[in-house]
């Protein structure tokens, strides 16, 4: 047994708040150590075989034992590294609904094995971009099941259905404002002023009879004199041979009701969500690239800019590409289909939302996020310790820039980009950040924009030269080549 050096190790900065596990990372992998009462549990689910069950059913990370040992820990697990994390407040709405689904799936195939969840939340979930949907990693909220209905369902509302619903009615940037700023998620306080306090008992979730029938003897059988206790127990114990053939007491009868119970909830919770209706997006932002076929190989309508990006991917190789301001995915579907693990960036939902339907739908590995270039998902928490900045979680081998460097430079006035006015040198800087050796940043001058007359003379400093000399600030080569449409170059930029 290999004895692992506490100082070669990290611990992973999310991993702090269960004593009886913590997540680390060593040798460029991702363990998890377990101390003794977790480390017994967790092997006889190994030995059950619930664990590869789970894994099986791509419920749960793929994961196995190890002979690693570290100090004040019994037991070490290597997971299968996610390649990319990314958090519920940069998902669309479809993803979510997947994230709380396979949540809860997860629940009710634990129940079979008399085990539940413990922590219904979706930074338990991480979207694996190698099989296109989401998976559940956080081993320490499995537990065995100690009620008659799910104990974490008002966690599981404020961070999954309520939010569902709130999206189901077109409200996703509250919802997402809401789960990544308020520990509580979305109340129910919050739900009733958009649906209605009347509307809200269509969602609630009732007490099951069995946990009534056992708060009732719990509150009222002990207030008896002992010998009506004893005719009492007798009573039932008669009333519960009846009710099952196979029940010895009463209590083995509530047992059994109460298993029965806690699985019929959680199926009632599943048909909650996947009755959510979320809205249908119609994309809007078409352009040329959006009709061209698309193939690993150079076609006869595609444009200068299409068979240029074709060539660069195709040489350089990169094992992962940022496509920022994506759109619906052109480019970022051409880099999947030649080998790469794409992350796509956009703040326009419907967009992310066809890419991911149709990354799912081809097997394409591309993860579509909601997030702004030019304002990243900060870093949050003391240490990092309630979340990890996207500029540290996404960054690429080769990053992509198109279409996007006169909107946010020039801060035109756009229904999916916005108002948002950063200089060259700012531009430049965060594109190094997100790249860790390339760039394909494309310059859109004047010319190409018919904007020429009042622009040139409003923003002097909007030149090709004065990007150029911005990019060689961050990078060691900058090399020019044409685009399309006329005028405009695309820049391939190396550290």
């Amino acid at each position: 047994m290999e004895t692992i050096s506490q100082d070669e190790i990290k611990y992973h900065p999310q991993s702090f708040a269960d004593n009886s596990m913590r997540v680390f990372w060593w040798q460029e992998q991702i363990y998890r150590a377990l101390r003794f009462k977790s480390a017994t549990f967790f092997r006889k689910l190994f030995q059950d075989g619930v664990i590869q069950n789970l894994i099986d059913q791509d419920l749960l990370v793929e994961s196995e034992l190890t002979p690693l040992a570290l100090d004040g820990y019994e037991m070490v697990i290597r997971h299968r590294k996610i390649p990319f994390v990314s958090y519920p407040d940069e998902w669309c709405a479809a993803m979510y609904k997947d994230a709380a689904l396979v949540t809860i799936d997860l629940a009710i195939e634990l129940a079979q094995w008399d085990l539940t969840l413990r922590d219904a939340h979706p930074w338990n979930v991480l979207y694996d971009i190698d099989k296109g949907k989401p998976v559940y990693v956080d081993w320490g909220s499995i537990a065995p099941i100690y009620s008659s209905t799910w104990s974490d369902y008002g966690l599981f509302c404020n961070f999954f259905l309520y939010p569902l619903l709130f999206m189901s009615y077109g409200q996703d940037r509250i919802a997402r404002l809401l789960i990544a700023a308020d520990e509580f998620g979305v109340l129910e306080s919050d739900l009733s002023k958009l649906i209605g306090r009347s509307s809200l008992s269509g969602v609630r979730l009732k007490a099951s009879l069995a946990s009534r029938l056992k708060l009732f003897l719990g509150q009222n059988v002990q207030r008896l004199s002992n010998s009506h206790h004893q005719h009492f127990k007798r009573t039932l114990n008669w009333i519960s041979s009846r009710i099952s053939k196979n029940a010895h007491n009463l209590e083995s009868t509530l047992e059994s009701l109460e298993k029965k119970s806690h699985l019929n909830s959680l199926e009632n919770v599943r048909r909650q969500v996947d009755s959510i209706i979320l809205p249908a997006f119609q994309v809007k932002r078409l352009g040329h690239y959006d009709k061209s076929s698309l193939s690993v190989s150079p076609q006869d309508d595609w444009t200068i800019k299409q068979k240029n990006i074709h060539k660069i991917l195709t040489e350089l190789q990169p094992s992962s590409v940022l496509d920022i301001g994506s759109g619906t995915g052109w480019y970022s579907k051409l880099a999947a289909l030649l080998g790469s693990k794409v992350v796509a960036f956009d703040i326009d939902e419907s967009c992310i939302t066809q890419l991911y339907h149709e990354a799912r739908e081809n097997n394409l590995p591309i993860l579509p996020l909601i997030i702004n270039f030019t304002k990243p998902t900060p870093a949050r928490g003391l240490a990092d310790r309630a979340g990890i900045s996207a500029i540290d979680r996404f960054q690429c081998d080769l990053v992509l820039a198109l279409g996007l460097v006169h909107h946010i430079a020039l801060g035109l006035v756009n229904p999916i980009v916005g108002k948002q006015i950063v200089n060259f040198d700012q531009i430049a800087e965060g594109l190094a950040l997100f790249s860790k050796e390339w760039v394909i940043v494309e310059f859109v001058p004047f010319a190409a924009q018919k904007l020429e007359e009042w622009y040139s003379s409003s923003y002097p400093w909007y030149k090709l030269d004065n990007f150029v000399n911005a990019l060689r600030k961050q990078f060691r080569h900058v090399t020019i080549m044409p685009s399309h449409p006329q005028h405009c170059v695309l820049l391939l930029c190396q550290k």
